[in-house]
């Protein structure tokens, strides 16, 4: 049975014709479509049921997209999707070939900049106000940033620039107390301290008391603030709480209750009219209106789809699991283990280690590039600094890899967590580069585990050396044949996992080379080709950096095709890195194969769904393995 208002509204249009009860039932509603869409495909359920009056407030006070909302992350946008003509397709989001998580241009006019990653909604709406200026247009730019996105270094680069704007800009500062954990350093304390000051409380008093004094039946809420701004004139002018934020050249309004829908509609229709920059800050509740996300905004921060009875239970280990084990294990061993993480504790399985170890773990926020030198910081001095980060956000940090980690020789460990297609978050966050933006990097070794036992000891091979390790391993549950293979790990030597060939002495119609998470769908296609009496050989490369250059010679002199598997990107990647390391190639470059992502973005979607749309699963391997070797040119 549709719902009485939001499948039956014009939307967004609508909106400005409702009541204050009308939108809080539209709210309401709204809430608990967010719960189905959940429980269907997943996805960031305590963030987006915390903006729903934001997101109904913007959209009744502003002509979107004439008006243009940046959304910081953007991962708090599926309301905005509700009210900007997706409704009907919400039930696919982030699902194969649905909707993206995210905001995405691509997807609508109303997504007016995409995002993935925090601190970049200021930087991209100064662009846009300035450009507007250039253009000499009139129409309002909004920012939509999280009280976390405070930590990262880029949110603090563009306030710095917010003063030399002359005209009306608008950020919004959604004050959750929250990242997907709590949030840290000094700017979260001070916002702390202007939440719990008594401020927002004397504010959110002088609000209601307006508000109570204007007849309420049948009259729109847009209409009613009309006629009373004047009087909330003074009440956001005479609150002097956010006096840093004023000297970056803001004028602050709050803190305001951002559940109050009338509230935020006022405070938003009066900064349409201010004529330079100005801060609305309002509080919010993670989670808001669904008991369990209140009470756990980390657990549901992201939520994976209520499973069925056909969805058989995986029993094995995650690799963050398998990551999280091993570091309590060498801080155990060594004292001089220390960890950190930019505002990743949980989803990088850090947890156990922060409890047993407090005073070496160090969370410092969404702050990638400081991440990097913090801990080359630490590594000078003696300490062995284990850096867990996901692929995606230590792009964030080249620079500071190579100038103040790889150029002084630093023993900093890389390890770099969601290492490939990642799925349904989609490009802003697949790790298919790393390997490409490391391996120019001279004082580095690259290190890819093919299944939780090799992560194990390689991480327990790299705290004993003395120059930079990188370590990436995948998303997701290791392999079923966790530990059937196993080499003992020595600086720059693979492994040849399986070799059968009827010949005398060996040799192969095929050889695979894989790296890390294709290891083992790479042996899987070999015991297939066996079936097809193939002569095979499979090696697990294991080093990318150094190669293994003798095994690869001998092996690839005797081989007719030479396959490299690897879940990143072609260009730059392990097959160029081998290509380029051989003075003297035997087999002509004509019997090479790359195995890759191409030269493209990663769409969202299911993990197995991607990689086998990219031949990344045994089935796809062997499915090219035989393209290739009948295609006539190899005849």
């Amino acid at each position: 049975m549709p719902h009485s208002l939001l499948d039956t509204l014009e939307l967004p249009q609508d909106l400005k014709g409702l009541t204050k009860s009308e939108l809080e039932q539209l709210a309401s509603e709204i809430r608990q479509r967010l719960l189905e869409v959940g429980k269907v495909c997943g996805g960031h359920l305590a963030s987006n049921l915390g903006v729903v009056e934001l997101t109904l407030a913007l959209h009744a006070v502003f002509e979107s997209p004439k008006d243009k909302f940046i959304w910081d992350v953007s991962h708090q946008t599926y309301v905005h999707k509700m009210l900007t003509g997706r409704l009907d397709k919400m039930m696919t989001i982030r699902q194969d070939g649905g909707l993206s998580g995210f905001a995405k241009i691509h997807e609508s006019e109303h997504d007016i900049f995409g995002a993935g990653h925090a601190s970049t909604a200021l930087s991209a709406a100064l662009g846009i106000a300035h450009g507007r200026e250039i253009n000499q247009e009139q129409y309002s730019v909004i920012s939509v940033l999280g009280d976390a996105s405070l930590s990262g270094g880029m949110a603090f680069e563009a306030l710095n620039n917010v003063k030399k704007l002359n005209s009306n800009f608008i950020c919004i500062l959604n004050d959750n107390d929250m990242s997907i954990s709590r949030p840290v350093g000094t700017m979260a304390d001070y916002i702390t301290r202007i939440r719990t000051s008594g401020a927002y409380n004397t504010a959110k008093a002088k609000f209601e008391k307006v508000f109570d004094r204007i007849p309420r039946i049948g009259v729109p809420l847009k209409k009613r603030i009309e006629k009373t701004i004047e009087r909330l004139r003074g009440i956001v002018l005479d609150m002097k709480v956010g006096v840093i934020f004023e000297e970056f050249g803001f004028r602050y309004l709050g803190p305001l209750d951002g559940h109050n829908i009338s509230v935020v509609m006022a405070a938003l229709k009066y900064a349409k009219s201010y004529p330079g920059p100005i801060m609305i800050h309002i509080i919010t509740t993670k989670g808001k209106g669904h008991l369990p996300a209140e009470q756990d905004p980390v657990n549901y921060h992201g939520v994976s789809p209520q499973k069925t009875a056909t969805i058989p239970a995986v029993s094995s280990k995650t690799y963050v699991q398998v990551f999280g084990d091993e570091l309590v294990h060498l801080g155990e061993t060594d004292s001089r283990v220390a960890v950190i993480t930019p505002a990743m504790k949980e989803g990088s399985g850090l947890n156990a280690f922060a409890d047993r170890f407090p005073d070496r773990f160090f969370d410092v926020g969404i702050a990638e590039e400081h991440a990097v030198t913090f801990a080359a910081g630490l590594a000078r001095v003696g300490i062995k600094p284990i850096l867990s980060i996901y692929s995606t956000f230590l792009q964030r940090g080249f620079d500071q890899v190579i100038h103040d980690v790889c150029i002084q020789e630093l023993p900093v460990i890389f390890a770099i967590d969601r290492a490939g297609i990642v799925g349904e978050d989609g490009p802003t966050h697949h790790g298919v580069f790393d390997y490409a933006y490391l391996l120019p990097i001279p004082n580095i070794s690259i290190l890819a585990p093919k299944d939780g036992d090799e992560l194990q000891r390689m991480l327990r091979w790299a705290v004993t050396q003395n120059r930079a390790v990188s370590i990436r391993y995948p998303k997701g549950h290791i392999p079923e044949k966790n530990g059937q293979v196993m080499t003992p790990i020595e600086k720059g030597m693979a492994e040849v996992m399986v070799e059968f060939s009827e010949n005398s002495p060996k040799s192969f119609e095929v050889l695979l080379i894989a790296a890390g998470s294709m290891a083992w769908p790479a042996y899987e296609a070999a015991n297939l080709l066996q079936q097809y009496r193939v002569s095979c050989a499979v090696i697990n490369i294991r080093f990318i950096k150094p190669l293994d250059i003798e095994l690869l010679k001998k092996y690839t002199q005797k081989s007719q095709h030479i396959f490299v598997i690897e879940e990143g990107c072609e260009i730059g990647g392990l097959m160029s890195h081998i290509l380029e390391s051989f003075v003297q190639m035997q087999t002509p470059l004509t019997h090479w194969h790359s195995i890759s992502i191409p030269d493209q973005f990663v769409e969202h979607g299911k993990i197995q769904t991607l990689r086998q749309a990219y031949a990344l699963t045994a089935k796809g391997i062997l499915e090219r393995i035989t393209q290739n070797i009948h295609s006539p040119t190899h005849t």
